[in-house]
């Protein structure tokens, strides 16, 4: 045992603050201490509190443990999360006193480990998606693998179940091989040891003074034990992958869990969710083949397109690694295994480094988000940050090269391994790309996928929740679309305005005026013909098939498929050719109908409505205010209001609309709800709607410079509950004129006492005429109810992406949202005038009774609604200038850094005379 030792420079226990982190044993058992309690305490919570909301178990697990700490430590400091992983320091003390027993050979086996993972996880994340994305699931999935890991500890000595049976054990010890620390000992202080403290200490029974000697730390997790025991235990800084460059004991397992991991989440995420969200995605193999089995295979819940995504990626993965490895053992005249496993570890870099591209970028645009309001939900406050960083920001895009350094990195690791083999310079020349062919196939991946998206163009989605799902079923590239239309907007329904393109499989179009008109869906086009009462004719639908349009009327429809409709609850779908329908409802499910019998259903969509265009919204609707009418389809105007000439007072027609639960949108052709308008002068007048047949509008004169404020305000009682809504409407009016003065208290947020809930949107203090919300600002919004700030109130913000947040109000009724960058143009595409609709949703429910006209109810329910817009953040776009000049600085001080490094390294030789005489 050494007491003391004089440490090299580059010993990281010599370093005042990284040797406390690294070897000071209190600190060590403290941290491990709290990560364990950590552990055991998101797993209850998942337990406890298995709602959606619950994001602090997710947060944990997915946020922090992977695959962030896991991913951005391995490929720099080694194996530390091993060394803080709450099974492995649990586990040293169940060993301590379990039984002890020696593994079985059966056991004693690496692939497990690996399987595990690949399948055991990954093959299940990719068949079933949500499966883990839950709290619960989380919970579940954790508190099994914890069990199962207790027992192998309490059986089994060695900590044998990280070194066999953990589905991480193999990866991390693996990839910890390109790191740049490396635990060793001092030899000098070792040649006279027979103590041996250091591996005495060791809970895996390994021997720490002979990892120099072999290359290879063996399964050490840098738990640091040994460091406690012996003075000569040593923890430096390398060279990053140094061990790669010189021979080894070679470990088969973990080339081959450089293949399946980078097949299981590097090539199959390139396939399923990169190439998935192009508009080729239906065009693939996997997706082809899921598309003909489901044929034949009843897969039920399974997302067939992420399964044979995942298996193709496997097959094309160890393919090119096999074959080409085949290849260059045959040039090389070597043994295949020697070939395949020494060089295999060329592949070390492909999978970490991109994952830790993609680690990055999300803690900067939703991870560092997700974990500190997960944190704040687990331990009992709320909090809403802001992310760190916006799509589209462009200095992001110095992560994207980490996948270019990895693919040079693993071309020099190849290159320093095929000069360690016994063969000459032209049969090792020619080898190489052979060698490399993995290598190859991961550039190729990524530079195919850059291809689609440039060529075919991102798959968009209305009916989608922002930034999941994938593209819709019945959408198609734009260059299979056949757009009938003439008029400007010619990919734009002619009742809705929804994309054509991302319909188009369920698309119909009729003759109105001798002019085709293409709706969306039979649901748009039964609006439009027995709703609205326009007269069409000459009716055509579009081939499912095919794509190609057809006669309607002569068509075979599939109604009631398991694919979500558009803009309707039953899905429809047109085939010629009544063979297709079969085969059509043998994948899908549904039933073949005529025509008139999908059009029957479609009106049905209508049935809670009057047919006369009276529309009556239920109690569990929502109604908001639009300028827009449902019907129309244009515009009538905008928030910043200009109008009118010099002598003309400009008006602002407005229509309440309401949206059912199934989504579809109408107005209301009745309006029996109370209407006031306060002005910019603060004064209140009770209006009126407009009597016009159809929807109901109302208009209202803006004589003044100001906020103009409409309140709807309804009471309906249904099954024992009352409903009170409020649908609120703002807009500001402003004429440029000189003597314009922004009168702070006016145009302040204002509510009136006859509405009972409310919500006000907070002015900022640097507010003036100009004011507008862009993108990455902050919008506080405050609900009163009676007038009061209210807490605990429910309020959604949501985009027309369909992206929504939602947070409860605190005590001073307020709640802040962050305004998302939701708009992704191209560069010449980018319209700094874009308007992002979002509609803010207030609700609360309180245990009130009473009646109203001799109906008595229980308890109120409110709910208030509040529509806007936001501007497009134009510095989000100019980023992409700074993005790039700090990746040149990076560069540049890079070389400059690793320059003086060799300089510094480089000793001048030095002349020494000796004088012999003396």
């Amino acid at each position: 045992m050494v007491n003391f030792i004089k440490r090299d420079k580059n010993d990281i226990y010599a370093k005042p603050i990284l040797g406390f982190l690294f070897k000071n044993q209190k600190f060590l058992l403290s941290l491990k201490i709290a990560v364990s309690l950590l552990f055991v305490y998101a797993l209850y919570f998942g337990f406890a509190h298995t709602l959606k909301d619950n994001t602090f178990t997710t947060a944990v697990f997915w946020g922090i443990f992977w695959s962030l700490f896991m991913v951005v430590s391995l490929p720099t400091f080694g194996r530390i999360f091993c060394g803080i992983c709450p099974h492995g320091f649990m586990g040293k003390y169940i060993t301590k006193y379990g039984l002890k027993k020696t593994m079985p050979k059966w056991m004693q086996n690496r692939y497990i480990g690996v399987l595990l993972l690949v399948f055991g996880w990954w093959g299940v994340y990719y068949m079933f998606p949500n499966l883990f994305r839950t709290a619960q699931g989380t919970a579940i999935l954790f508190t099994v693998m914890t069990i199962i890991a207790f027992v192998i500890y309490f059986i089994y000595k060695d900590m044998s179940y990280c070194k066999y049976i953990c589905p991480v054990g193999t990866l991390t010890r693996a990839y910890s091989k390109l790191s740049f620390t490396w635990l060793g000992t001092y030899k000098s202080a070792c040649n006279d040891c027979r103590t041996f403290e250091c591996a005495t200490a060791c809970p895996y029974n390994l021997k720490p003074f002979t990892f120099d000697s072999r290359n290879s730390m063996t399964d050490c997790t840098l738990c640091m034990d040994c460091s406690s025991a012996c003075e000569a235990v040593s923890f430096k800084v390398k060279k990053p992958s140094f061990s790669l460059f010189s021979k080894f004991q070679v470990l088969n397992a973990e080339v081959w869990a450089f293949i399946l991991i980078l097949a299981s989440i590097s090539i199959t995420m390139s396939f399923h969710h990169g190439i998935g969200r192009s508009n080729a995605a239906g065009d693939m193999i996997w997706a082809k083949t899921a598309e003909y089995l489901k044929n034949y295979i009843d897969f039920g819940s399974i997302d067939t397109i992420g399964l044979f995504a995942f298996v193709y990626a496997l097959i094309f993965t160890i393919l090119a690694a096999v074959i080409g490895m085949f290849i260059a053992s045959k040039i090389l005249k070597k043994d295949f295994n020697t070939v395949f496993y020494d060089l295999g570890y060329s592949y070390a870099p492909l999978f970490i480094l991109g994952s830790i591209a993609h680690s990055l970028e999300t803690f900067f645009l939703k991870g560092y988000e997700h974990i500190v309001e997960g944190f704040a939900y687990g331990f009992g406050f709320s909090l809403d940050v802001a992310p760190l960083a916006n799509r589209g920001d462009g200095w992001l895009h110095m992560f994207g090269l980490l996948k270019w350094v990895a693919i040079v990195w693993a071309l020099i690791i190849l290159y320093k391994r095929v000069k360690l083999l016994d063969a000459s310079r032209v049969r090792k020349i020619v080898a190489f790309p052979f060698a490399a062919s993995l290598i190859i196939f991961f550039l190729g991946i990524n530079m195919y996928t850059g291809y689609i998206f440039k060529t075919y163009g991102k798959a968009t989605s209305t009916h989608e929740s922002h930034g999941g799902g994938g593209k819709l079923f019945q959408s198609v590239s734009t260059d299979k679309a056949i757009l009938l239309q003439t008029a400007k907007e010619k990919n734009s329904c002619a009742t809705c305005n929804m994309s054509l393109t991302n319909s188009y499989k369920v698309n119909h179009a009729a003759k109105a005026n001798n002019e085709i008109k293409q709706f969306c869906s039979m649901h748009c086009l039964a609006q439009e013909c027995s709703i609205n009462k326009r007269e069409l004719k000459d009716f055509q639908a579009v081939d499912a098939k095919s794509l190609k349009f057809i006669n309607a009327k002569e068509a075979y429809y599939v109604l009631g498929s398991k694919i979500k409709g558009i803009m309707s609850k039953s899905s429809k779908f047109a085939f010629s050719d009544k063979t297709d329908a079969i085969n059509f409802v043998k994948a899908n499910g549904g039933e073949i109908v005529s025509f008139e019998d999908a059009y029957k259903n479609a009106l049905e969509d209508f049935e809670e409505k009057s047919s006369t265009n009276s529309n009556i919204a239920t109690p569990k609707d929502t109604i908001y205010i639009s300028d827009t009418n449902p019907f129309a389809g244009k515009k009538h105007g905008n928030e910043h209001n200009h109008g009118g000439g010099r002598s003309r007072i400009p008006t602002k027609e407005i229509w309440p609309v309401f949206e059912d639960t199934s989504g579809n949108k109408s107005c209301l052709g009745v309006i029996d709800a109370e209407l006031y308008l306060l002005d910019a002068d603060l004064n209140k007048t009770k209006i009126s709607a407009s009597k016009k047949e159809g929807c109901s509008s109302v208009s209202f004169a803006m004589p003044n410079n100001g906020y103009y404020n409409l309140f709807y305000i309804d009471k309906k009682i249904h099954e024992g509950t009352l409903h009170v809504k409020t649908a609120k409407y703002e807009i500001m009016r402003f004429n440029h004129s000189n003597d314009a003065i922004y009168d702070k208290e006016k145009m302040s947020a204002h509510s009136i006492k006859e509405t009972p809930f409310d919500i006000l949107r907070l002015r900022e203090d640097d507010e003036t005429f100009y004011h507008n919300l862009y993108s990455g600002e902050n919008i506080r919004v405050q609900v009163l109810l009676d007038g009061e700030a209210i807490e605990g109130a429910d309020v959604t913000l949501s985009t027309k992406t369909l992206w929504s947040k939602t947070l409860k109000t605190d005590k001073d009724g307020v709640a802040t949202f962050t305004l998302i960058e939701d708009y992704f143009p191209t560069w010449n595409e980018f319209n700094k005038r874009y308007k992002n609709e979002f509609l803010l949703t207030a609700s609360y429910m309180r245990d009130t009774q009473g009646d109203i006209n001799g109906t008595k109810y229980e308890k109120v329910r409110y709910s208030a609604t509040y529509p806007s817009f936001y501007y497009p953040n134009s510095s989000q776009y100019s980023s992409y200038a700074y993005g790039l000049s700090a990746t040149m600085l990076t560069i540049i001080l890079s070389g400059f850094a690793i320059y003086l490094y060799r300089a510094r390294r480089e000793k001048p030789f030095k002349e020494v005379r000796f004088d012999e005489e003396n």
